[in-house]
C-alpha cells in the first residue's frame, strides 16, 4: 500500500505561506519530519490550505501518529480543494489508516475491527468517485470488503472480555446443571432406602407371624397328643 506522496504547491504562488510549504516538502524530502512538521505549521499559520493540511497529515502518519494524521485529511478535504485527484488521494490515505487500524483490532480481538473496515471501504468509494481510474484504490477496496466479511464471519471481532463472558456463563450453567443431577440422585436414594425399609420391616413382620403361627400349631399339637396319651392310659 503505497501512499503518502507529498502535493507541490502551484509554481505561481508566491506568497509565504507557500514558502514554508516549499521548505517542509525539503525537510520532508531529507527525512527530517520534525522540521517538516514545524515548517507545514507555520504555513498553516499564514494561511490555511488543503496542501498544507494534507503535507502535514503525511508528516504524521509517517511518524506513526495516525489518529492525528487522520484529522489533519479531515481538515484538509475542509479546505477548497478543485483538484479531484488531489482530493482522491487525501481520501485514500485516510482509508489506508482505517484499514490498517482494522488490522491492528481485529488481530487483537478489538470488537472495533468491523467499524474501521466499513470505514476505509467508504473512504475507498470517496477516493474512486473523485478518481475512478485509480486502479490501487479499487484493488484496497475489494481487501477492505474482503476484511470486513472475514471479521464477521468469524464472530464480528468479539473482543476477549465477551468470550470470556460466554464461557464463565457457560460454566455457570453447567454447574447448575450438575448440582440438580446430584440433587435428583439424593432424593432417589432417599426414596429407595425408604422403600428397602419398608420391605424389611413387612417381611420382619410376617416372618414374626410366621413364627407365631408355628409356634401356636406346636402347642395345639402337644395337647392334642397329651390328651390322646392319658386317654388311651385310662382307658
Amino acid at each position: 500500500m503505497a501512499f503518502f506522496s507529498l502535493l507541490a504547491f502551484s509554481s505561481f504562488a508566491q506568497e509565504t505561506d507557500r514558502d514554508f510549504i516549499r521548505l517542509g516538502n525539503k525537510y520532508y524530502n531529507e527525512g527530517l519530519m520534525d522540521e517538516a512538521a514545524t515548517s507545514y505549521n507555520k504555513a498553516l499559520d499564514k494561511k490555511k490550505s488543503f496542501e498544507a493540511h494534507y503535507n502535514l497529515a503525511n508528516v504524521y502518519a509517517l511518524s506513526g501518529q495516525d489518529s492525528t494524521a487522520f484529522e489533519e485529511y479531515k481538515k484538509a478535504l475542509d479546505q477548497p480543494c478543485t483538484n479531484v485527484k488531489k482530493k482522491a488521494k487525501a481520501f485514500y490515505n485516510m482509508g489506508n489508516l482505517m484499514y490498517s487500524a482494522g488490522c491492528l483490532q481485529m488481530k487483537g480481538q478489538d470488537s472495533k475491527a468491523s467499524e474501521s473496515f466499513k470505514n476505509a471501504v467508504e473512504l475507498y468509494k470517496s477516493s474512486l468517485r473523485n478518481n475512478p481510474s485509480d486502479d490501487e484504490t479499487r484493488y484496497n477496496l475489494a481487501m477492505a470488503q474482503y476484511m470486513l466479511k472475514k471479521n464477521q464471519s468469524e464472530g464480528g471481532g468479539q473482543g476477549k472480555d465477551d468470550e470470556n463472558e460466554q464461557k464463565d456463563e457457560k460454566e455457570k450453567k453447567d454447574e447448575q446443571q450438575k448440582q440438580k443431577q446430584e440433587q435428583q440422585q439424593q432424593q432417589q436414594q432417599h426414596e429407595q432406602k425408604d422403600s428397602m425399609s419398608d420391605e424389611v420391616v413387612e417381611q420382619l413382620l410376617n416372618s414374626a407371624q410366621q413364627d407365631e403361627n408355628n409356634i401356636q400349631r406346636k402347642i395345639q399339637n402337644q395337647q392334642g397328643q397329651g390328651q390322646r396319651r392319658q386317654l388311651e392310659k385310662d382307658w
